[in-house]
């Protein structure tokens, strides 16, 4: 189904953010191919699936990748209808924030009116349909004013792995669709304080998706980081010329936070569209179990496994055989890079494994 209402969509971008390390899935997520790169569902990899998304309503010449030099050419090979100039290269990770506003300086030489639209690639997503009506939404919504959107998940269970925000107040509307006003953000809570927000009812998973002007966002990054706008707007006369080298200097000079603490926590202008589909960023191996199928003893396999009384269990091959007897509640990952075998409540530790192996 195509969902391309042109008009709405008009000079309007979509930028996904293929940066980060995906170290919760070690062995399978690498340096070199991190998460958004990895086939986990129906042999395609998230980033894949992300951009299929996507261009169900915008075209492909108007859908960018940001991300590090290191996986440009995975990227390309699983993105082959994506224009080489679409590929955004970071001189070096430096967290969402220079990663948002770098973005936003290369399409300003697209359009300096433009609506930009920034999502992770390595989300998972059911209601495809009703998520892009979502964006969509966001955009009718930032093209009526200078407004900071984004989407807000309604909490299914008390999750400690994710930041939330705050929301109730209805700012405005739009074809009998609410945007409210987002009265605070909150970092990951604790079990017990998750359980208090999914009691309030007021409180949103932050999915870091965000709905903006390209002024819209420059001008946060003017009031709340003004160091690093005014090395933005030195990188756009170095980008005009293309100087690379002066580009990387003043990359690697940018304070390494994230969106959410450098403008969105401090900003006034932030409004929120309810995102109503099934959503899960698949942060570890124990969340396929609540996206993926399992078999009659609650199993998710994936590649050369063969089980034998095994209940409760994540199987994973990566093109190596994997025999499992008489056990239950595990993660058993087997790469090239390595093996894992882990209780399926420690799932969460597998990234201090994946830290200890590379250092």
């Amino acid at each position: 189904m195509n969902l391309r209402p042109q008009n709405d969509l008009d000079n309007t971008f979509a930028v996904i953010m293929a940066g980060g390390k995906g170290e919760r899935f070690w062995p399978i997520s690498t340096d070199d191919k991190p998460k958004p790169f990895v086939r986990i569902i129906d042999n395609k990899s998230l980033i894949q699936l992300t951009f299929e998304r996507i261009n169900r309503f915008l075209p492909i010449e108007r859908i960018f990748v940001v991300l590090g030099k290191i996986h440009l050419d995975v990227a390309k090979k699983q993105l082959n209808l994506l224009p080489e100039e679409n590929f955004i290269v970071e001189p070096e990770g430096r967290d969402t924030a220079a990663c948002i506003g770098f973005s936003a300086i290369h399409l300003l030489t697209r359009s300096k009116n433009g609506v930009m639209i920034t999502l992770p690639a390595d989300h998972y997503v059911v209601d495809v349909e009703k998520f892009n009506e979502t964006l969509i939404n966001g955009v009718r919504f930032a093209k009526r004013g200078d407004y900071l959107i984004t989407i807000g998940i309604k909490p299914t269970r008390p999750e400690t792995g994710y930041g939330y925000m705050r929301a109730f107040d209805v700012f405005d509307k739009y074809n009998n669709i609410n945007c409210y006003k987002v009265e605070r953000f909150v970092e990951k809570p604790d079990f017990s304080t998750a359980l208090e927000y999914l009691k309030d009812g007021n409180y949103y998973w932050n999915a870091g998706i965000f709905i903006w002007r390209i002024q819209s966002i420059l001008n946060g990054f003017k009031r709340y980081m003004p160091d690093m706008f005014s090395q933005l707007i030195e990188i756009q006369r170095f980008l005009e010329k293309k100087e690379a080298n002066k580009i990387h200097e003043l990359y690697r000079g940018f304070e390494k936070t994230s969106i959410d603490y450098g403008v969105m926590e401090k900003a006034n202008n932030v409004l929120m569209l309810k995102g109503d589909f099934i959503w899960d960023d698949i942060g570890t191996w124990q969340a396929l179990f609540r996206v993926m199928k399992t078999d009659e003893n609650g199993n998710y396999r994936s590649g050369n496994v063969v089980l034998k009384d095994v209940k409760d269990s994540i199987i994973f091959s990566e093109e190596i055989n994997i025999g499992v007897v008489g056990t239950s509640n595990l993660i058993i990952v087997a790469s090239k890079h390595g093996v894992l075998v882990c209780d399926r409540d420690r799932a969460q530790d597998v990234r201090e494994i994946a830290r200890r192996f590379r250092e």
